[in-house]
């Protein structure tokens, strides 16, 4: 699962794993380690969760904990302590205010930046990149005022009557080189999203990292 045409994965990024924390900490993946997780307090299903391979030195952001919240906000966030970046997994459920959650959204972005840390986002938002209206634009526009860019352009959930973008990977807005993919990998009714970019501190023979999101993993699959 963890390997793409060759490619080493590593830094693996999930929503909606469905699990209690309990539950989570006992799914393990071989050279990988689970830094960051949110699971729901008030009900089942959502959550997103961030695994490290364990060759990349991180740690948890803890005060994503005070910014999270059910079905609105629920992210999991980490530091990558060599490239002076955070990543940011961020599970929203379709039919809750939109608005509460551009609010909390703007707020993570203002603070990150103050802190002058590179920032990546990804998740599944339920805000149709395909279908152009009011929220996606107003979702354009503050990633617009804070030069952030997504980066998936083709659908990544496809069924037999609909086609829609809603998994998203959300980097700076520059115009370094860098691999994108929308995959099946067999595993949900979303597709999986590979991005390939260079670090950002890059010392001399550094080889480049890869940042992968699937999403709608179910545990019944591990």
């Amino acid at each position: 699962m963890l390997s793409v045409d060759g490619m080493h994965i590593n830094i693996l990024c999930l929503t909606e794993h469905w699990l209690n924390e309990d539950q989570l900490k006992v799914v393990h993946f071989d050279q990988f380690n689970l830094v960051s997780k949110y699971c729901r307090t008030t009900s089942l299903l959502g959550g997103s969760c961030i695994y490290v391979n364990n060759n990349i030195q991180s740690k948890e952001v803890s005060w994503c904990y005070n910014v999270g919240s059910d079905y609105v906000f629920e992210i999991s966030m980490i530091e990558l302590l060599e490239f002076h970046t955070i990543l940011a997994c961020i599970y929203r459920s379709p039919e809750i205010d939109f608005f509460d959650f551009l609010n909390k959204l703007d707020n993570l972005i203002t603070k990150v930046h103050s802190k002058g840390i590179y920032l990546i986002l990804c998740g599944d938002w339920n805000v149709d990149f395909l279908y152009k209206n009011d929220k996606l634009q107003d979702l354009r526009n503050l990633l617009l005022m804070n030069n952030l860019l997504n980066v998936i352009e083709s659908p990544t959930r496809i069924t037999s009557h609909s086609k829609s973008l809603i998994d998203l990977v959300i980097i700076n807005s520059s115009k370094e080189k860098r691999l994108v993919e929308v995959l099946d990998m067999g595993y949900s009714d979303h597709l999986a999203q590979y991005v390939c970019m260079k670090p950002f501190q890059v010392q001399e023979g550094q080889k480049n990292y890869v940042y992968k999101a699937v999403y709608k993993f179910e545990y019944g699959l591990l």
